[in-house]
C-alpha cells in the first residue's frame, strides 16, 4: 500500500511498504511494515495498551479511558508530518548543506520512531508512579533510572528495541537512525542544531507533537472537545527554521498562524484547568500515590526499577495499570487496616477528601526586568504554597480545632505555554 499522506516531502525509507491504522483523531495513522510495525509489536510498546493516558481521570470523565498506546501512535503520526516539513524547509532555505552530514530520511524516520517510543518508560498510573516511586530517590537517579525518560532509554537499550532500529539503518538506507532516536528521546538537548530542531517536533517545545496530540486526544475522550480544537496543520505548515546556518533550531511561526497559536494556548490552559487539575481527579491521585508508597515493597515497584538500572527489564515490563490493580485488589481482600481501606476506597471510587471553599487564582504579571511570571513561579512557588497552607490552617484551627491538621491545600501552577 502506498503512503496516504501528502506530508512526506522527504523520501521515506527505501523498499518499505505502508499500511494504516484507523484513529478517531486523524482518521488514518500510517506506518511502515518493515520497521515501525516491528517496533509496534514489541512487548515494550504493547505494554502501553495497559497504561491509561490520564491515570484516574476516568473516575471523573468516564470516557477518558484511553491509553498511552493510542497517544504514542498519534505522536508518531504528527512527528512524521512535522519533521518532514521542517527538514524540507531547512533544505529550501539553507540548501542541502543546512542539514550538515544528516540524512533527511533518517531524521524524519527517527522523529516518527521517537514519537512512538517517547512514553515507553512510564510506570503504572504514569505520573502517580513517578511521584510515589521515582521522585526524590537519589539512588535510582544515580543508576540512571530516576524518571520515565531515563527508564525509556534503558528499555530501548536492554530489550532489543535498539537492535531492531539499528538493523534498519543499512537495510533501508537510514544512516544514523538509532543514534538519532536515542538523541531525540534524551532528557537533555543535543548539541547539534539540526537534531535540536527535529527534537522540538516531538517534545520539549512550545507546540510539539506530544502536546498537540494529547490535547486533542484527551479532550476527545474526556468529552470536552471544545478544549481540543487545534489547527495542527496550520501550525506545522507555518513553522520555519531560522534562515541562518547554526541556528536551524530557532523555529519561527509565520504571523498569519498566530490565531492558531492563540487557540492552541487557550486549549492547553482549558484542559489543564478543567481536566488535568480537576479537584476530584487530583484527590484520587493523591490517594493512589499514598497507596503505591505503602505497598511499594509488597509489589516490588522500586525493586523492578532497580533491576532495570542493572540491565534486567523483566520485572519492570510486567508493571502496568492492570497488574497493579489486580495485585492491590488481592491485597485488600486478604488484609485489613488503613492501607487496605485506602485500596478499597480507590476501587470503589470513594473520595476521602471533601472539598471546602473555592478556587483561588493568583495571576503572575510581569512588572519589569527580573519579574517575569515564569521565573517568579519557579523561584517562589514552593514558598508561596507553604505560606498559604500555614495561613489557612491557622485560620481553620479557630473554627474546627484539632482537625485543622487534616486540611490539604491542593495547588498547581498553570503555564499557558509549556516549560522548555
Amino acid at each position: 500500500m502506498e503512503a496516504l499522506s501528502s506530508w512526506m516531502y522527504v523520501p521515506g525509507p527505501r523498499g518499505v511498504t505502508w499500511d494504516a491504522i484507523r484513529d478517531p483523531i486523524y482518521d488514518y495513522i500510517e506506518y511502515n511494515k518493515e520497521i515501525e510495525a516491528r517496533v509496534l509489536d514489541t512487548r515494550v510498546v504493547q505494554r502501553l495498551r495497559r497504561i491509561r493516558q490520564l491515570q484516574l481521570s476516568h473516575l471523573v470523565y468516564p470516557g477518558a479511558d484511553h491509553t498511552r498506546f493510542q497517544h504514542s501512535l498519534g505522536v508518531m503520526h504528527l512527528a512524521g508530518m512535522f519533521a518532514s516539513h521542517l527538514v524540507s524547509e531547512i533544505v529550501r532555505l539553507l540548501g542541502e548543506d543546512g542539514l550538515g552530514d544528516h540524512d533527511p530520511g533518517s531524521l524524519v524516520e527517527a522523529a516518527r520512531i521517537a514519537g512512538l517510543l517517547h512514553d515507553v518508560g512510564h510506570g503504572p498510573f504514569s505520573h502517580a508512579f513517578e511521584d510515589a516511586v521515582l521522585s526524590g530517590n537519589r539512588e535510582l537517579a544515580a543508576r540512571g533510572v530516576g524518571n520515565h525518560e531515563d527508564i525509556g532509554l534503558r528499555l530501548l537499550e536492554y530489550t532489543g528495541l535498539k537492535d531492531i532500529i539499528s538493523e534498519a539503518e543499512g537495510q533501508y538506507g537510514l544512516p544514523g537512525l538509532a543514534e538519532y532516536v536515542s538523541t531525540i528521546l534524551g532528557e537533555s538537548e543535543p548539541g547539534d542544531p539540526v537534531l535540536r530542531a527535529v527534537r522540538k517536533t516531538v517534545k520539549a517545545w512550545l507546540y510539539p507533537s506530544d502536546i498537540m496530540d494529547f490535547l486533542m486526544r484527551d479532550s476527545y475522550y474526556a468529552g470536552t472537545r471544545e478544549y481540543g480544537v487545534i489547527d495542527y496543520v496550520r501550525l506545522i505548515r507555518n513553522t520555519r527554521p531560522y534562515p541562518e546556518k547554526g541556528r536551524q533550531d530557532k523555529l519561527l511561526l509565520e504571523r498569519k498562524a498566530l490565531g492558531a497559536l492563540r487557540s492552541y494556548l487557550y486549549s492547553r490552559t482549558s484542559m489543564y484547568e478543567h481536566v488535568y487539575f480537576h479537584p476530584v481527579s487530583m484527590a484520587f491521585t493523591r490517594l493512589l500515590v499514598e497507596v503505591l508508597r505503602a505497598t511499594d515493597e509488597h509489589l516490588g515497584l522500586t525493586e523492578a526499577v532497580e533491576k532495570l538500572g542493572e540491565g534486567d527489564p523483566e520485572e519492570y515490563l510486567r508493571l502496568d495499570d492492570w497488574w497493579v490493580t489486580v495485585k492491590l485488589g488481592e491485597l485488600a481482600s486478604k488484609t485489613s487496616g488503613e492501607v487496605s481501606e485506602k485500596i478499597r476506597m480507590l476501587l470503589e471510587r470513594r473520595n476521602p477528601w471533601k472539598r471546602i471553599g473555592r478556587d483561588y487564582k493568583i495571576p503572575l504579571v510581569s512588572r519589569g526586568e527580573g519579574s517575569e511570571p515564569l521565573i517568579l513561579a519557579l523561584r517562589y512557588h514552593s514558598k508561596w504554597v507553604r505560606d498559604l497552607e500555614e495561613e489557612l490552617r491557622s485560620k481553620a484551627s479557630g473554627i474546627i480545632g484539632d482537625d485543622a491538621g487534616g486540611i490539604w491545600i491542593a495547588s498547581s501552577t498553570l503555564y499557558p505555554a509549556p516549560l522548555s
